[in-house]
């Protein structure tokens, strides 16, 4: 599992090598390298999340990095707006930095809504493969372009459903849910494909909506399940991994070039190592969560996936017409 994550900290170590060696470098449209600069960073998970924990990484090593001449100050639980917010906030360079879901991001890099086909990417290492290696710098290149600077590919993990109405054995017990999802036409497919009635809305909305009965339940990967207490309002929890998520880093251009070249790559490598360091968390959060859980009285069941696998492979076939190519490369990644 650790294998990619070990040969991306190598990556660390190299840029760290070359780093010593470009100290007197500057970038014509930033900083000299001696200004004292202040960055804001927003996401809507808390502070304890995997996202917050890694934000609070980054922060430590760019303070670190730079002698505490540039100064990070995090922004948990949608201090800063909602996803989108977050988003359009980075653009119009009113937010220097945020975590956004892939989902979303899917506006800028339309080849990225392949990754949210169900059951495409298999495995933790398949994920590693895929968003460390060329593939997510291809990802990376068509969000910039789109006038967004990308710092990485960070995680949430492979998603689950819970839901108040049953226990979900198979395929039959989905049909009839009320479940929310993001503002994404993969995941919305993929419910109604099962039979599901999917509910795009907001974070804030759904758990509201769940509390009163509008909504039966959400799917998402454990950790955040945990952390935004579906406990209190879901009781059944089905380990589906029905579809794998990852998270991406962004950065306002304007905030961007106000960096030297110099500092740009002290970003850059403290967004590759604070994100490694997320994905350790992530996993390790992710097998405590599931035990948590079922403290908390959830009932787990483990359909079989296989049945999922084929009643959403018509879906998945004609959603993943117009991404031929890059599932073609995503499924020929080795784990």
């Amino acid at each position: 599992m650790k294998k990619k994550i070990v040969f991306a900290l190598a990556a660390v170590m190299i840029l760290s090598t070359v780093l010593v060696g470009c100290g007197t470098d500057s970038n014509d449209n930033g900083s000299s390298g001696e200004e004292s600069l202040s960055f804001n960073v927003g996401h809507v998970a808390s502070e304890t999340s995997p996202v917050g924990e890694g934000l609070t990484k980054f922060k430590e090593l760019v303070e670190e990095k730079t002698d505490g001449r540039i100064e990070i100050e995090v922004f948990h639980n949608g201090q800063l707006g909602a996803e989108r917010d977050l988003i359009e906030g980075v653009q119009l360079g009113t937010v220097d930095m945020a975590i956004a879901n892939q989902g979303p991001m899917t506006n800028f890099a339309p080849s990225l809504a392949a990754a949210d086909l169900p059951y495409l990417i298999k495995s933790y290492e398949h994920a590693d493969a895929i968003f460390m290696g060329e593939i997510g710098e291809m990802f990376m290149e068509e969000i910039d372009s789109a006038g967004i600077k990308t710092l990485g590919f960070w995680e949430s993990g492979f998603r689950n459903l819970t839901n108040s109405k049953r226990a979900v054995d198979g395929v039959s017990d989905v049909e009839g849910l009320k479940i929310r999802t993001m503002e994404n036409q993969a995941h919305q497919g993929l419910w109604r494909s099962l039979g599901a009635d999917p509910v795009p809305m907001s974070w804030g909305e759904a758990y509201t909506g769940m509390q009163q009965g509008a909504l039966d339940g959400q799917e998402n990967p454990l950790s955040v399940i945990l952390q935004m207490n579906v406990a209190e309002v879901n009781d059944n929890l089905a380990i589906t991994e029905h579809v794998y998520a990852s998270v991406v880093f962004i950065m306002s251009p304007t905030a961007w070039e106000k960096l030297s070249a110099e500092d740009q790559a002290i970003f850059e490598e403290a967004a590759l190592e604070a994100g490694v360091y997320e994905r350790e968390v992530q996993r390790s959060m992710n097998l405590s969560a599931l035990e948590d859980l079922e403290a908390l009285g959830m009932k787990v069941t483990y359909p079989d996936k296989q049945e999922f696998i084929d009643a959403s492979q018509e879906f998945k076939m004609s959603f993943g017409e117009d991404y031929k190519d890059i599932i073609e490369q995503i499924e020929a990644v080795e784990e």
